[in-house]
Parts: structure tokens; C-alpha cells; sequence
């Protein structure tokens, strides 16, 4: 599931980062935009719930709690090479494989980083180079030195084009690569992950000699590729690197029809970071600050006793989880039940009463009916008194 992703391009023209720009860098406007102008970033497929992958971008700080304190070997031609320097920038080297025309191609390199984990390249480019280098440190960790954590291998472009034009080459390389592959069980059988890296995809027509063009052309790897898997390589490593995957899709920017930009292989290395989580099992620092089990601080005693308080506060309806009853006993009258009652008591009196209290409802109900028993009908006036206001009327 990690090797299956997509470069996903971005416009850097929209709306967003166009305010980015004015703000963090005071730019107006841009020159270039899609199809032109576009950028690309790496992205993996959405993986189902039960696969339990989370793949993401791993930074330095997430690929030292792996890494710390391992050995790892780089062993390979110079997409190896390249592969290493994209893994040693994830480590903090930022300036690793940068373009730098006076350093010599073909030799050795060892990095240091953090001060505890060395980060070894060893230049093989042929089956049988790669072959001598494994078995060289199978054999030193056979005898008492220590052996790398991680091994990571790769190759075939050069086979393919410097000793595979005859029958006898071929049977040669595919002998070659059946004892590599037992070499790479071997390797397993330390206790090292081993990592084969797929040749990426070839740019036929970029490639800039004749040589080239006629015996490493796409279609020539294709077949290389399969001759890998067919004699065991792939079958015998603990994971493999997919460069056709995340290189196919940007094979115009191989610029010499092998190689890629360093984002491609910034790519092939985030992949191989992921695999890690799996391939490298915790080590001996890591095991000794493991966060503690669940549940392992814990006191099933003094946890019963919460439990027993809260339910004398439940049960008793005493706020102070049964302390007012123990009060009582030197006090008369402070049990939480005769408190209330005392409380209804002293709202009758004062005739504040709420109406949701069902002895409050009898109260105003029996208001209610003497006042309407104190209502009389009007007394009608006597007559006489009527006769005599009409006579003062009139004049009389």
C-alpha cells in the first residue's frame, strides 16, 4: 500500500497563495501559472479503515525516534546514490546531493548523523559488485562486528547496458542474482531489513549516447525488472522500493533519460521513511521510555472508596457525601430531610411558595374558594331616596 500514490499538481496562482506571496514575500503578481508555472506533490491513496496504514510526510524530528542509534548501508549505482542523499535531507542534511560538478561520482561516502546513527553509501553499480559488498557484511557481522540495521539496495541499469549483450552475460547476471538473493535472506536471518529499490522509469528519448539508446531504453528495463523478480531479488527482500511508481508520471523531467530532480527522489525516500514503521522494530532506547500501561498507577482500593461516598451522597441526598448526618448526631435537626421540610415550613409562613410544590397548589386552591365566598351581589338603593332626587330634578 505505501508504493501506491500519485503526484498531485499544484497551482500556485490561486487566490491563497497569491496572498501568501504579498504577504510573507511583498510580491504583486505572478509570471508563471498552470500548465506552466505548476509544482507537484506526492500524495498517497486513501487506504482502507482495516489496513491500519496512516502514511503521511515524516519529518526529522518523527524519523530520528527510528532511526537513532541504527546502522544503515546504501548499496548501489547512482540512483542509490540519489536515494541515499533524498534520505540524509529527511536526517537534517539539507545541502545533501546538491548539484556539485567537482566532487567525485564513484567512490564511498559515510555521514554521521545526530552524532549516533551512521548513514554508510557503498558505490556498486553491477549485480556482482552489490553481491561482494552483501556479502562482506554478512560476513563481518558473522564474525562479532556489528551488523546494519537497515540494507538497501538497488540496480540493473548498469547490468543491462554493460554485461547483458550475450546469452553467456545473461546466464552469468541471473546466477549472479540467485546468490544475492540468498545473501539478502542471509542479511534477514541478522535480524537487518532489506529494501530492494525498483530502477526507475527511463526517459528513452532523453538518453544522451548511442550506447544507451540502444541497450537502456525503457522497454530494455521493463524486461530487466522482470529478470530481477524471476531470480528471487524481490521474493528475498523485506520490502521493495517502487521507483517506476512515483518516477513514471514525471519521466519528462528526467533530464539525461536516468536521472531525476531531487523532489522525485524526495518522494522514493518519504516511502521507504513510512515503511520503516514496520520494517525497523523499536530499539533499546525506545523501550526504555515507553509510556506506561493503562491502568497501572492505579489503586482498586481507594477506587472502591470513591465509589462507597458517592453513593452515600446518591443515596442519602446529602450533599457532603454524609457528613451533615454525622453533624446530626451532636445537632438536632440538620438531617438533610427534616432541613427541608423545615425550609417548605418557613415558605408557607412567609406565604412565598412555589407553585410546582403540590402543598403550595392546596394553599392557593383554598384562597382561592374563600374568596369567592366573601363576594356579595350589590345592594339594589331604596325607593324613597329615588323618588326625591327626581323631585329635586324638576324643581320641586
Amino acid at each position: 500500500f505505501v508504493n501506491s500514490g500519485s503526484w498531485i499538481p499544484i497551482d500556485g496562482c490561486n487566490e491563497a497563495s497569491r496572498g501568501m506571496a504579498y504577504r510573507d514575500n511583498q510580491v504583486s503578481s505572478f509570471g508563471m501559472c498552470l500548465p506552466y508555472g505548476n509544482s507537484h506533490i506526492w500524495a498517497w491513496e486513501k487506504q482502507p479503515s482495516y489496513t491500519h496504514c496512516r502514511f503521511g510526510y515524516r519529518d526529522e524530528a518523527q524519523v530520528k525516534k527510528v532511526l537513532n542509534n541504527r546502522r544503515i548501508i546504501y548499496i548501489g549505482d547512482s540512483e542509490t546514490r540519489n536515494l541515499h542523499y533524498a534520505s540524509l535531507r529527511i536526517m537534517g542534511i539539507t545541502g545533501s546531493g546538491a548539484y556539485d560538478a567537482t566532487l567525485p561520482k564513484h567512490q564511498d561516502t559515510t555521514n554521521i548523523v545526530w552524532n549516533t546513527t551512521p548513514v554508510v553509501f557503498k558505490w556498486a553499480p553491477l549485480a556482482v559488485d552489490q553481491l561482494t559488498v552483501l556479502k562482506e557484511v554478512n560476513d563481518n557481522a558473522g564474525e562479532g562486528s556489528s551488523q546494519p540495521d537497515l540494507i538497501f539496495l538497488g540496480g540493473g541499469a548498469w547490468d543491462r547496458l554493460h554485461v547483458y549483450a550475450t546469452d553467456e552475460d545473461r546466464q552469468s547476471h541471473a546466477a549472479t542474482l540467485k546468490e544475492l538473493s540468498a545473501e539478502m535472506l542471509r542479511s534477514q536471518q541478522q535480524n537487518a531489513a532489506v529494501v530492494w529499490f525498483i530502477p526507475t522509469t527511463i526517459n528513452s528519448p532523453a538518453l544522451n549516447t548511442e550506447e544507451k539508446r540502444d541497450h537502456m531504453r525503457e522497454e530494455d528495463m521493463e524486461a530487466m525488472r522482470a529478470v530481477y523478480a524471476k531470480n528471487g531479488v524481490l521474493s528475498a527482500s523485506s520490502f521493495v522500493l517502487d521507483g517506476p511508481t512515483f518516477s513514471a508520471s514525471r519521466v519528462s523531467e528526467s533530464f539525461d533519460g536516468v536521472h531525476y530532480p531531487p523532489q522525485v527522489y524526495d518522494a522514493g525516500a518519504q516511502i521507504l521513511m513510512n515503511a520503516l514503521d514496520w520494517l525497523l522494530p523499536p530499539n533499546e532506547a525506545e523501550q526504555g521510555t515507553t509510556s506506561p500501561q493503562i491502568g497501572k498507577m492505579s489503586n482498586p482500593m481507594l477506587g472502591f472508596m470513591m465509589l462507597v461516598l458517592v453513593g452515600i451522597g446518591l443515596f442519602t441526598f446529602d450533599g457532603f457525601l454524609g457528613f451533615t448526618y454525622l453533624s446530626s448526631a451532636f445537632v438536632k435537626g440538620l438531617k438533610p430531610n427534616e432541613l427541608h421540610r423545615q425550609i417548605l415550613r418557613s415558605s408557607k409562613k412567609s406565604g412565598r411558595v412555589e407553585v410546582s410544590d403540590p402543598e403550595a397548589n392546596g394553599l392557593l386552591r383554598s384562597r382561592f374558594e374563600k374568596a369567592k365566598a366573601r363576594k356579595r351581589a350589590p345592594k339594589a338603593k331604596p325607593s324613597g331616596n329615588l323618588d326625591s332626587e327626581i323631585a329635586a330634578l324638576i324643581g320641586r
